[in-house]
């Protein structure tokens, strides 16, 4: 078989095989963080949050038509696993032609063992990234950044195919693709701007003779060029369009074609070059004009409503963000709030300490050293390198791949090495992350990782070439190179897939549409409900939008509710015929929404028919009215933001408090129960606990007790409630789907509490099928715990000690300790793993679980212990 067949066969058993590997690992459904958004505006051609990704919701919009899978999400899942697909691919293709061009000779020229290695070395490379832990957590999702990694990975090869067929007639057309999957790329992500230094470069090395003066020119006019397209077109466009209107972009490309045309004619080939790629550029980009349409056209999700000139500038240069210096570098996020954070002690220090080391080094380090982590789904709070995942010999082949490839070809070598650095490093400059971030940003370097991906194949090859290189003949030098390269799938991509694959197995987790679910279930009809972030919103954006489940219900997101664009369309839009919000601010103020200058403040809020509505539902139950119903909610709202020594609210608290005195006891009111206490507007005390959510109700309850809607939640938590494969070990739910799952135990407890208070009372709730049922507070909070073991297993959902002790009382209480078993046991093995010196809360808990049981004798063992500690050492024992 000759070498072209023989390798592109390899090439697409490549992308089938890791195909094959990510669809079995594919997220059926959405996946939380920005993946319910994307899916959703991918579905109705919406508008995402800026910059936008509109090429990449028009491919979404076409896969969410075809019924690859009933799931609309599980079809656009299926972009990211094809886009990753070919980015192997692609890669495999790319050492093959690095390794071409370190050896100089054509591939038809080597001898079985030489085209083996070459063979072998690639494939190494291109498993390495595909089993890698970002790219393969990006492959199975609805993201933007493996379409982003296929475009970056294509114009390297693009240029890598130039650069081989140079002295071939009509070569520029490579370049010119390049320019022009750049100009795309920018309708998904700006990651593919970084190649612009590598197209360059090769360039450079192919055209140039290499010298201090002639490189520092290229590293001028790369930098130029980055600019020019960074600034001149994708910031410039923008400003063009808002100046001179859609005439001026048409004046623009005409001068451009103009250009075009006199260089074809007078065959001026490098200025027809440039030209033409600039044109191809601009018009890749011009996808973006998919946002202004759409805009236009005032869809359900409207992020920024770029409908005008300005507010299209507005939203492609990202303004709703602002904008962080490059120095200082420990801004806080909060924009009326900055301040330095003290653990550092400069700003060097920050940067090396925390955003270099912390936000980039450490995520290098999982993909080829080895990441922390478990693979039961327990969620850890910051997943460090684990040299026990993979040994390091990614690591130790690719950085020897590095010092190879220098060796050998250090022009090709610096190439890769800037798109390493230009991805990683520099990249963590321009981003300047602050401390804390919500979540880990790993996803942002996968093209670092890929550039060293490249470098692995490259060491891969080396080590088979010095291998093989030992032989006396023919025979033997095959012979040692396939036991070489067998050796290195094994230990290197065996290893990386066999440690990888239990941890990015989304196959199965329904978390985030069963979260999206539970938390609109828990809402009445004609509901208002208040979200904090993209976790609780996104998901529930995606229900509504796509599957059209509970579209009465108006989500409102706290965070976009500090710009005026989002207040404006609550108040003036009804998204698939749900109500409009009431505000009793014109639209222009809305608009014009700012921060507000407040003392404290007594409020006073009407309860009118929510009470009689409050009193008619528990007398339905069959209940006592609770205490402390009240005719007018009365409560103190406190600055929330104290800035130079005055105290304002913030656009989102003034948004609150203009909802709920123009909605309420019109439509019931919901806070997610993710939205934090400094978001209630100091409503606590008259929250209720519906499910996945808190009702705002005419009832004032103590701050120390959570009031619980006992009917109401019951039915949610054991009827309507949805927790697939949360109880099955086989499938794997990973941290953020685990962490918010762990929200629904707490919410058990609290309900058997409740109902145990009355354990002779009868109750009325509704069950699965809907008909209403008659039981006693007892049979009901037993049910609620023992539903809670079953759909959350202890052994797997861990639970606060005190919470644990906590159903011990409550099953001793309603008569049934034998089932305090497994927590008694949870305790014990908690306390037993921990020094009592280190926790003497934990070891006081399980003392008086241990009492609740009637194991009087280790109780008090464990409480002598402890009051001697306390005398001993002066531990100070917490409050119980």
């Amino acid at each position: 078989m000759d070498h072209k067949t023989v390798h592109r066969g390899i090439a697409v058993t490549l992308f089938l095989l890791a195909e094959a590997v990510y669809l079995m690992t594919m997220a059926p459904t959405l996946s939380f963080w920005d993946c319910g958004e994307f899916i959703a505006t991918s579905y109705t051609l919406g508008v995402p949050h800026p910059p936008g990704a509109p090429l990449f919701l028009l491919v979404g919009r076409l896969f969410s038509m075809v019924p690859f899978f009933e799931d609309i999400g599980a079809r656009v899942n299926l972009l990211s696993t094809l886009s990753a697909s070919a980015t192997v691919m692609l890669t495999y293709l790319i050492i093959f032609q690095l390794i071409t061009v370190y050896r100089k000779s054509d591939p038809r020229s080597w001898d079985d063992s030489g085209r083996l290695s070459a063979y072998g070395a690639a494939l190494v490379g291109a498993l390495a990234l595909a089993f890698s832990d970002s790219f393969w957590f990006n492959a199975v999702e609805t993201e933007v950044y493996a379409p982003s990694l296929f475009f970056t990975a294509l114009v390297v090869w693009f240029i890598l195919r130039w650069f081989g067929e140079e002295s071939q007639e009509g070569n520029e057309r490579w370049l010119m693709a390049a320019m022009y999957v750049i100009g795309l790329s920018i309708g998904v992500h700006l990651l593919s701007l970084l190649a612009i230094f590598a197209v360059i470069m090769v360039y450079y090395y192919k055209k140039y003779e290499v010298t201090v003066a002639s490189f520092l020119v290229m590293a001028v006019a790369a930098s130029g060029a980055f600019l020019l397209v960074y600034i001149g077109i994708i910031k410039g466009v923008p400003i063009l369009m808002q100046q001179a209107s859609w005439w001026g972009i048409a004046i623009l490309l005409g001068g451009i074609v103009y250009v075009v045309y006199v260089a074809h004619i007078r065959k001026y080939r490098l200025l027809h070059t440039l030209s033409m790629s600039l044109l191809l550029l601009i018009v890749g980009y011009t996808s973006y004009a998919l946002i202004y349409v759409r805009a236009n056209a005032s869809p359900s999700i409207n992020e920024n409503n770029p409908s005008t000139g300005e507010a299209f500038f507005a939203y492609l240069n990202r303004e709703q963000y602002g904008e962080l210096p490059l120095w200082p570098r420990r801004w806080s996020e909060e924009p009326i709030h900055r301040y330095f954070y003290q653990q550092y002690e400069n700003d060097l220090d920050y940067f090396f300490r925390y955003q270099l080391s912390h936000m980039y080094l450490r995520y290098f380090g999982w993909q080829f050293i080895g990441r922390e982590g478990d693979s039961d789904g327990t969620d850890i709070e910051r997943a460090d390198i684990d040299w026990t995942q993979l040994w390091a010999l990614p690591f130790l082949v690719g950085v020897f791949g590095m010092f190879s490839h220098f060796h050998r070809d250090w022009k090709m070598g610096s190439v890769v090495t800037a798109l390493f650095i230009l991805t990683g490093a520099a990249l963590v400059i321009y981003l300047n992350q602050v401390e804390p971030q919500p979540r880990e940003r790993d996803y942002s370097y996968t093209g670092s990782f890929f550039a060293f991906a490249i470098w692995i194949g490259i060491g891969a090859e080396n080590l088979i070439r010095l291998v093989r290189n030992i032989a006396a003949d023919a025979q033997e030098r095959n012979i040692l190179s396939i036991v070489t390269l067998g050796a290195l799938l094994l230990v290197v991509d065996g290893r990386m897939l066999y440690a990888n694959y239990a941890v990015h197995d989304r196959s199965g987790n329904y978390v985030p549409w069963d979260w999206a679910w539970n938390m609109l279930q828990s809402c009445e009809k004609d509901a208002i409900l208040f979200t904090n972030g993209d976790n609780d919103t996104f998901p529930l954006w995606y229900l509504q939008e796509v599957e059209g489940i509970r579209t009465d219900v108006r989500v409102v997101n706290l965070s976009l509710a500090n710009t005026g664009w989002y207040l404006d369309q609550l108040k003036n839009t009804s998204p698939h015929g749900a109500k409009k919000i009431a505000f009793s601010l014109s639209d222009e103020e809305l608009k014009g929404i700012s921060f507000v200058p407040v003392q404290p403040v007594e409020v006073e809020l009407p309860a009118g028919s929510e009470k009689e509505a409050l009193i008619g539902e528990y007398r339905s139950a069959d209940l006592d009215v609770p205490e402390g119903v009240v005719d007018t909610l009365r409560w103190q709202i406190e600055p929330t933001i104290i800035y130079r020594g005055r105290g304002f609210l913030r656009p989102q608290d003034f948004a609150v408090y203009q909802i709920l005195m123009n909605n309420y006891a019109k439509r019931p009111i919901y806070f997610a129960i993710t939205v934090g206490r400094d978001n209630l507007l100091g409503i606590d005390n008259y929250l209720r606990l519906d499910g996945l959510a808190y009702k705002v109700v005419p009832v004032e309850s103590s701050e120390e007790r959570v009031f619980v809607g006992t009917p109401k939640l019951w039915t949610n938590l054991c009827s309507v409630f949805r927790y697939r494969n949360l109880d099955n070990p086989d499938v794997f739910i990973e941290e953020t789907s685990f962490r918010l799952s762990k929200n629904y135990k707490p919410l058990f407890s609290s309900l058997a509490a409740a109902l145990a208070e009355e354990p002779g009372r009868e109750i009325n709730v509704r069950q699965s099928d809907g008909k209403t049922r008659r039981a006693t507070g007892k049979e009901l909070a037993l049910e609620a715990l023992d539903t809670s073991q079953e759909m959350l297993p202890l052994e797997r959902f861990k639970m606060d000690p005190g919470i644990a002790a906590s159903v011990v009382s409550l099953y001793v209480s309603l008569g049934e300790k034998d089932k305090t078993d497994r927590y008694i046991v949870y305790l014990e093995r908690l306390a037993g793993a921990t020094a009592l010196r280190e926790d003497p809360q934990l070891h006081y808990i399980l003392a008086l679980a241990l009492r609740e049981v009637g194991r009087t004798g280790e109780s008090a063992a464990i409480l002598d212990k402890l009051f001697k500690e306390i005398d001993e050492s002066k531990i100070e024992l917490p409050n119980q």
